[in-house]
């Protein structure tokens, strides 16, 4: 059977096309009383089997009638109720005549394996060979290789990924345009179309151009875009402590100094029961035991706050005065209006220090003396 031409074309025919035409009508219902006669795949019921045989009468009709996009529709619902090698080969028809080159070559192969040593499909043997070697010869072939920079990039063609098999060797596409594409890490770096004829073969190059490199910033430049630095901004800035943990030491010392002055009044409240208890002597009833024991507890507690309290009341006060001194540390000029700014107007300046032992402590032999 001659090869028809693209199933879209429509006019008055000639006397040889309808010759053809008529040739290709008595195929199909040849081919349709083969489908009815060869044994199901599985168990359809009588209705099924009925509507698959008038679907394969509009199929054909349809065909005849260069209406190949809705007789393939036809034929794929033929083929859900029985594949048999008849209706892959009409299938296949269609879509030769649709340009689906690819899938044509593929169900004409399909059709030819089932029909092999089937004598209800020698129809289908007797045509499907010359089918298959004019579809292999019409197929475009299309080659695509890695090159400089795509070693690592994702080749995708018509947005379906290529394998390394499909990368190694020749790709078969039907003919038209075709969208090769590469992406980096999600990245699309390279996209290309390319067209191919009947019988053609292509072979494209992906290569990928690298990024030029960013020059690296010289060491003390500023970015781009930034404005000139001055003599001051250029200067490091002198490191300033924070007074915020002198604070706070110095305000849980207090209050902690608060805590133990609290427990000394209740231990004063206990001792003044214990007094009453034992009458003024050392001999004390066996009932004055727990007012003891709550004396010595209060006791301890008021020992303990009051120690911590001076410890962080004294390293309160050296945090603060460290964070001074490290504030005075100036550029030239500068130290001494801050100096001046610190002064009162009696022209003394604020100074605290920590003497160790010094006259009047009280606890734990330290003091605070201070002239403001």
């Amino acid at each position: 059977m001659a090869h028809a031409g693209p199933c879209a074309r429509e006019g008055i025919m000639d006397q040889g096309g309808l010759r053809k035409t008529g040739r290709r009508i008595l195929a199909a219902a040849a081919l349709g009383a083969a489908l009815v006669a060869a044994p199901p795949a599985r168990a359809q019921t009588k209705e099924e089997l009925a509507a698959a045989r008038v679907l394969f009468q509009e199929g054909v009709a349809l065909s005849a009638a260069n209406n190949c996009a809705a007789a393939l529709a036809k034929f794929h619902a033929v083929a859900n109720v029985r594949r048999t090698p008849q209706v892959l080969f009409n299938i296949a028809e269609c879509e030769a005549r649709l340009g689906k080159l690819v899938s044509a070559l593929g169900n004409y192969r399909m059709a030819a394996a089932a029909a092999a040593g089937d004598p209800r499909a020698n129809d289908v043997t007797a045509n499907v060979g010359a089918r298959i070697e004019d579809l292999e010869a019409r197929v475009p072939r299309l080659a695509i290789r890695r090159g400089a920079g795509a070693l690592t990039a994702a080749i995708l063609l018509d947005g379906t990924a290529l394998g390394a098999a499909e990368m190694s060797g020749d790709i078969p596409v039907d003919p038209g345009p075709h969208v090769i594409a590469a992406r980096i890490g999600g990245r699309e770096v390279v996209r290309e179309t390319v067209t191919l004829e009947e019988g053609h073969a292509k072979t494209v190059e992906i290569t990928i151009a690298e990024p030029p490199a960013a020059a690296a910033p010289t060491a003390g430049a500023p970015p781009p875009g930034a404005p000139p630095a001055t003599a001051a901004s250029a200067a490091p800035a002198a490191a300033r402590p924070s007074k915020v943990p002198g604070l706070v030491a110095l305000g849980a010392g207090i209050a902690l100094g608060a805590a133990g002055g609290v427990f000394l009044g209740l231990r004063a409240g206990t001792l003044s029961d214990l007094d009453a208890l034992c009458g003024g002597d050392r001999s004390c009833p066996p009932s004055a035991r727990p007012t003891a024991d709550r004396g010595r507890l209060y006791t301890g507690v008021a020992e303990a706050a009051i120690g911590l309290g001076v410890a962080s009341v004294a390293a309160g006060i050296v945090l603060l005065a460290t964070s001074s001194d490290g504030a005075d540390e100036p550029a030239a000029g500068a130290g001494a209006a801050r100096a001046a700014a610190r002064r009162s107007a009696g022209g003394r300046v604020r100074r605290a220090e920590v003497l160790p032992r010094a006259p009047g402590a009280d606890l734990a032999g330290l003091s605070v003396a201070g002239r403001f």
